[in-house]
């Protein structure tokens, strides 16, 4: 590990000093990272570089520096409202929409991201949609960004950057949001952002994990199906994300007939919840795929023991 910092630090430095390169690459544990050169890297120590792309890095960078646009209200239902928005992240326009229940408040976040479906069959309203508004029946203001990269959001190149881009679009939503509460008029006027809870499908919950290690905010966390060991710290070499750091309670739901993300990844993510003394819940659905929707009974005892868990956590 130490030899891979140096050979890391090595190469930040001959960026800097080379006026032919405008980025330099490094092999981290085969995932490719590209940096910018930054001459300020040269007087750093081997102890004080940082990864981009670790929580460390996300922890310290800024957020919320434009604007979020809510476009039009989308859709009435009969327990909330859902409206379209747009928002500045990283010089991207995302998209998204927001469900604001009917009423008063002051209604708890929770904040739902989808998983990987393809540029070319991705829709705003995508199947995690079903569970986004589940949650908004119950009470909460619900946050469904479409992640960079998926249309109609703006495209980005990842170079492999451990979900820190998709991190990013969750963290200055959220931002966004925490500008506007008890703002006379705004759709968040009435949010409560003292409960927050989040809900991750698949690569959503990689990015859920990165998301509750940087907000000590987020109460609850819902992994369902989600990718927990592939950017895990032990694949980066860095903290990609951090259970120990985290006031979570966690609920862990996958299919034992998963053929896109295998259901070993719950069972060891469940048992390192358990050896760092977390309160967490593991649920396993037999014979269930990735996804339950329109499944037997699988995706209605999914959605019941959700609302259940951010009803006991957040309310």
């Amino acid at each position: 590990m130490l030899r891979n910092r140096i050979l890391f630090l090595l190469t930040l430095i001959m960026g800097a000093c080379s006026p032919m390169l405008s980025a330099t690459a490094v092999d981290v544990d085969s995932e490719e990272v590209r940096l910018p050169a930054n001459e300020e890297s040269i007087n750093l120590s081997v102890e004080e570089v940082i990864n981009p792309y670790s929580l460390e890095s996300l922890s310290v960078k800024e957020y919320g520096l434009g604007e979020l646009r809510v476009e039009y209200p989308w859709q009435n239902k009969l327990e909330f409202t859902r409206y379209y928005i747009t928002y500045d992240s990283d010089d991207l326009n995302i998209h998204g929409f927001v469900n604001i229940p009917i009423g008063a408040g002051p209604f708890p976040v929770v904040i739902a991201l989808h998983g990987y479906i393809p540029a070319s069959e991705y829709e705003t309203l995508d199947y995690s949609t079903r569970y986004a508004d589940s949650i908004a029946r119950k009470g909460y203001i619900v946050l469904h960004p479409n992640m960079r990269n998926f249309p109609p959001s703006d495209t980005a190149p990842r170079w492999r950057d451990y979900n820190a881009g998709f991190t990013t679009d969750v963290m200055n939503l959220l931002e966004y949001v925490r500008q506007e509460v008890g703002q006379e008029g705004s759709i968040f006027e009435n949010a409560n952002l003292s409960r927050i809870g989040i809900w991750g499908h698949s690569l959503g919950g990689s990015v859920a994990l990165r998301v509750s290690a940087l907000m000590p905010e987020i109460k609850a966390v819902v992994l369902y199906a989600a990718v927990t060991q592939r950017y895990s710290n032990r694949a980066a070499g860095f903290r990609v994300y951090d259970l120990e750091n985290s006031e979570a309670a966690y609920s862990v739901h996958h299919g034992t007939n998963d053929r896109t993300i295998s259901v070993t990844n719950s069972y060891r993510f469940c048992q390192q919840l358990e050896d760092v003394s977390k309160e967490f819940d593991c649920y396993f659905y037999e014979g269930s795929p990735h996804t339950f929707i329109r499944l037997g009974d699988a995706d209605p005892l999914f959605i019941q023991r959700v609302v259940d868990f951010f009803e006991e956590k957040l309310t």
